[in-house]
């Protein structure tokens, strides 16, 4: 079997991952607090996924959001076997795969989307498949639809770009499938660091960097730095590219990233909120940031802010493993921020008793602070993981088998109905 199609990996499989982050109900609260209309998921919806490996992301996905309509695309036939084998083995009616590349989907007749979403992808494809993802958000997205696109960003992905090309360039000479010579190009880049020469005495993170790599799974290793075509973007040139095709750059899927007051230091982010152009804010957190990898959230001709877009009116739960009645004082997330440690303890034992929207939940607490901000302190716990909006579109017949499922294959995911996400048990 050929190790490399188009430069990209494909004799080994994808590892399994599931990325909340691109989940409707969590893209949407997460727009509507940045004061923007989102998709209407409480009615019928579609959303298209372009390379979807396995299919496991997007399985979750369709269990969790009835009613939506989900398509995955991959051109890897050995991994969409996967992926039919789920929609076969728990009756889903929801979801469709389709096996082609990215410059086939345009000849597909497909109707358009509510959502589009990419995780990874974009920094091991060719600029060919660039284009293409271009002109299938360009053509095939709604108004006001959401287009979630991740990425390898500078600056914090530039130094790997050395090694990477070495693993390359070894693994070219190298006998064994991609998962024995990531494993092999891997070791000998770390021989390399060992003796804190030249671009590890510069950058004397690298070694760390590597050796947490390391403990990945080789096929993790393999599809992330065996590409011919890998490539960190500048946040800067996506959100120019994709404003070209009326896209704006509205948030990242990540939340913490939204939060300039809690990430930059107050006098830095002064100077950046100067700055006159979201290209080079954004170009400046990263570099202040030392981003790594971003999730961009754009809406495709978006309008402009209004006072009230329904953040106000979201319903939000307890998550199973939120730390009610516990001190946050030294949580790793939430203990960071000493002025709003009470504020979120108050919150986590209101929400125990019953899910409350964001508005009915501020009259309730009575707080010396401005809805605006105290939005901004739900995203905040929504990020650590300890609420998160709920729905009331349930299948829970599906859910049950999606479940089954996932233990059969012996992966820790598992659908949340009531809150339509993934949690790991």
């Amino acid at each position: 079997m050929n190790q490399l199609k188009d430069g990209y990996v494909v004799d080994v499989p994808y590892p399994t991952f599931v990325h909340k982050q691109a989940m409707p109900l969590w893209m949407t609260v997460i727009v509507q607090q940045q004061g923007f209309h989102a998709p209407n998921i409480d009615r019928p919806f579609r959303y298209l996924e372009l390379g979807c490996a396995m299919g496991i992301h997007l399985h979750l996905t369709a269990a969790a959001h009835p009613n939506g309509h989900f398509v995955g695309v991959d051109f890897n036939p050995q991994q969409l076997l996967v992926a039919q084998e789920g929609i076969e083995r728990t009756d889903i009616s929801n979801i469709e795969f389709i096996q082609a590349s990215f410059d086939e989907i345009l000849d597909l007749d497909l109707e358009s989307f509510d959502f589009i979403v990419t995780h990874g992808v974009w920094s091991w494809i060719n600029d060919q498949y660039q284009q293409s993802i271009t002109d299938i958000v360009d053509q095939l997205l709604k108004p006001g639809g959401i287009f979630y696109c991740s990425y390898m960003s500078h600056p914090g992905a530039t130094h790997f770009s050395s090694i990477q090309k070495l693993m390359v360039e070894m693994a070219r000479n190298l006998q064994g499938d991609s998962n024995t010579k990531a494993v092999q190009t891997l070791h000998f880049a770390r021989q390399l660091a060992q003796h804190d020469v030249g671009l590890f005495q510069k950058v004397p993170s690298l070694k760390q960097d590597l050796s947490a790599l390391a403990q990945d799974k080789p096929s993790y290793i393999a599809h992330d730095f065996l590409s011919q075509h890998w490539q960190p973007q500048h946040s800067a040139d996506m959100i120019r590219r994709f404003g070209s095709i009326q896209m704006a750059y509205t948030a990242g899927a990540g939340i913490i990233e939204n939060m300039d007051s809690l990430s930059l230091p107050p006098a830095l982010k002064k100077v950046i909120d100067q700055l006159p152009l979201v290209t080079l804010q954004e170009t400046a957190k990263d570099i202040a940031r030392y981003t790594l990898q971003r999730q961009d959230l754009y809406i495709k001709n978006r309008t402009k802010p209004e006072p009230d877009t329904g953040f106000q009116n979201v319903q939000f739960r307890l998550m199973p493993k939120a730390p009610v009645g516990q001190s946050l004082a030294h949580d790793p997330k939430i203990g960071m921020i000493n002025d709003v440690i009470e504020i979120c303890e108050k919150i986590l034992s209101a929400l125990a008793d019953t899910p409350l929207s964001v508005k009915a939940l501020f009259n309730h607490l009575k707080l010396h602070i401005t809805l605006s901000q105290f939005g901004e302190i739900m995203m905040l716990l929504m990020w650590a993981g300890y609420i998160h909006p709920t729905t009331t579109q349930i299948d829970h017949i599906v859910v049950s088998k999606m479940n089954q499922w996932m233990q059969e294959q012996q992966l820790n995911w598992r659908v949340f109905a009531e809150c339509a996400t993934v949690i790991e048990p």
